[in-house]
Order: C-alpha cells, then sequence, then structure tokens
C-alpha cells in the first residue's frame, strides 16, 4: 500500500464509523418512537367510505341517467345504498350511500360532489383535527343514523366525517 492511500483510508474508515454510529443512533430512536407509540395506541380516523354526494344542475335528470345507463337503483329519497359484501359475495354489516342532489348542504364548499367518511369515534377525530390546526366546522349533528361532524380540507371541500350507531 503506498503512502499516498493511508489517509484516503483512514477517512474512509472514519467515515465509515461515524456513518455505522448515526445508523445506530436513529434504529434506538426509532425504536424509542416505536415504544412510545406502544404505550399509546394510535386513535382510529378513518374506518371506509360512509357515501358519496353529488351536487347537480338539475338533479331530477342526473338521477334519471344514472339509473337508464348505469342501473343504480335510484330510491324516492335521490339516492341508493350500496349493501357491503365480502370477497365471496356474502353480505357484511354495513352499506355506502350514493345520492344526487342540489348540493345546498355542501357549503360553504363550491365543490361538485362531498365524500362521507366512516370513522370510529367522531368527537375524538374531531378534537384531534382542531389540535392539528384543520378547519373544523362546530356543528355536530347526532340521530337514529349516526353522528356526523364536517372537517374542510386545504382545498376547501367540506369532508363529512360519520360514527355510525353501534352495530352497522
Amino acid at each position: 500500500m503506498s503512502i499516498k492511500t493511508r489517509p484516503v483510508l483512514r477517512a474512509a474508515t472514519i467515515v465509515a464509523l461515524l456513518m455505522c454510529c448515526i445508523h445506530a443512533q436513529d434504529r434506538v430512536l426509532a425504536a424509542d418512537a416505536t415504544a412510545d407509540k406502544a404505550d399509546k395506541p394510535a386513535m382510529k380516523r378513518v374506518t371506509g367510505i360512509g357515501a358519496v354526494f353529488i351536487r347537480a344542475k338539475d338533479p331530477a335528470k342526473l338521477r334519471a341517467w344514472y339509473k337508464a345507463h348505469l342501473g343504480i337503483d335510484i330510491q324516492a329519497w335521490g339516492g341508493t345504498a350500496f349493501r357491503w359484501v365480502d370477497a365471496a359475495g356474502t353480505p357484511a354489516n354495513g352499506t355506502t350511500a350514493w345520492a344526487i342532489s342540489n348540493g345546498s348542504d355542501f357549503a360553504p364548499s363550491n365543490a361538485s360532489f362531498m365524500i362521507n367518511y366512516r370513522v370510529a369515534d367522531l368527537r375524538a377525530l374531531l378534537k384531534a383535527l382542531r389540535e392539528e390546526g384543520c378547519e373544523v366546522l362546530e356543528k355536530v349533528d347526532e340521530s337514529k343514523y349516526g353522528k356526523f361532524g364536517w372537517v374542510m380540507d386545504p382545498e376547501g371541500n367540506k369532508v363529512e366525517l360519520w360514527q355510525p350507531p353501534k352495530g352497522k
């Protein structure tokens, strides 16, 4: 080995040792973060899609189009409930609603749609979203259909959050 390569090898060895120390420290920090998460279980947030709402200029005409061309069984209330099934086609506990309206309940959003997401614990999620700086609307509705709350996404879309009644 030449005298000129020794400093290069020494420098490379030092860099390699430093990199190993940094990676070991990262693993310790990651393990500590995992341990913290294990102490505090993560809150379930969205668990599925509960509904899709479509804004229409002429709701009756659009409903008729979806019924005639896509075979969607539109009910008197303006939409349908798609029943959930598993991979084998066996009915599962849940539905996803789909509806067309004039969109008046989308306000303050001007979007042409609104998604309703199923959540496990609406009040806890709304609290967490507020703490994270999200624009959470103050109104919370409770009925036999469950609990409903709303948050605005960064693009100004109103997002509906729905905690179904127990067993649904």
